[in-house]
């Protein structure tokens, strides 16, 4: 006897693909955390901790809520592709470390929202001029600490690599592109409880991946 198989809908599978995709961009902080934790450490855990807490969460706040799911399956592949792509054409030549692509993916997303809010923040009208300056101070002391963690890989891998620097640029305009457009519009596509969900379970992912790294680091160096 011969079972049918049922082919998900173009529909069903173009939200699928979507949702993949939104799982994967949440997360890269957690893999891009724990790749560089685990190799190089951090002088002070407790100020990136809160300093990534921070980042991380208005990360995902953004994609979560201002990230529209395609409408057409092509469109949602090219969606979900592009960044892995431009992740992997980013990655030095040299032997990178472990977790180098969701470094490289991270650091192409992360670096964009962050951009985005700070350009919103300094001539967007919206708001007021108080929550503007403290948008901006905040996007500055997120990627400043954030970067203090990040800085040891540029340094080693990427910065003495023009074609991965080339190619870094490049994921992050075009990121930055894509997010700006999503904010400038202010339009929330996701009804607060799943993005609650989405925020909160994968901040606790982030926390256990920087602990871990960072326990793994010192333990490696102990040894």
């Amino acid at each position: 006897m011969i079972v049918p198989v049922k082919i998900p809908s173009s529909t069903r599978m173009t939200e699928l693909v979507g949702w993949l995709h939104l799982i994967y961009l949440g997360l890269l902080p957690s893999l891009a955390t724990f790749g560089v934790l685990r190799t190089y450490g951090h002088p002070i855990p407790f100020l990136f901790f809160l300093g990534g807490v921070a980042a991380v969460g208005v990360y995902l706040a953004v994609t979560i809520s201002y990230t529209r799911l395609p409408r057409s399956l092509g469109i949602a592949l090219f969606t979900a592709l592009d960044g892995p792509v431009l992740s992997y054409i980013s990655l030095p030549q040299q032997a990178a470390p472990p977790f180098a692509f969701s470094i490289q993916g991270f650091l192409i997303d992360g670096v964009a929202i962050w951009l985005s809010i700070a350009v919103l923040a300094l001539w967007s009208g919206m708001p007021t001029p108080e929550q503007r300056v403290a948008s901006l101070v905040l996007a500055v002391v997120a990627v400043a600490v954030l970067g203090s963690a990040f800085w040891p890989y540029l340094r080693q891998y990427v910065g003495g690599n023009p074609a991965s620097v080339r190619w870094l640029v490049i994921g992050i305009l075009e990121s930055f592109i894509a997010y700006h457009r999503l904010l400038k519009a202010d339009e929330v596509v996701n009804d607060s409880n799943r993005s609650t969900i989405y925020i909160v379970a994968l901040i606790m992912i982030w926390i256990f991946a920087m602990g871990a790294g960072t326990v793994l680091h010192e333990l490696s160096h102990d040894s």
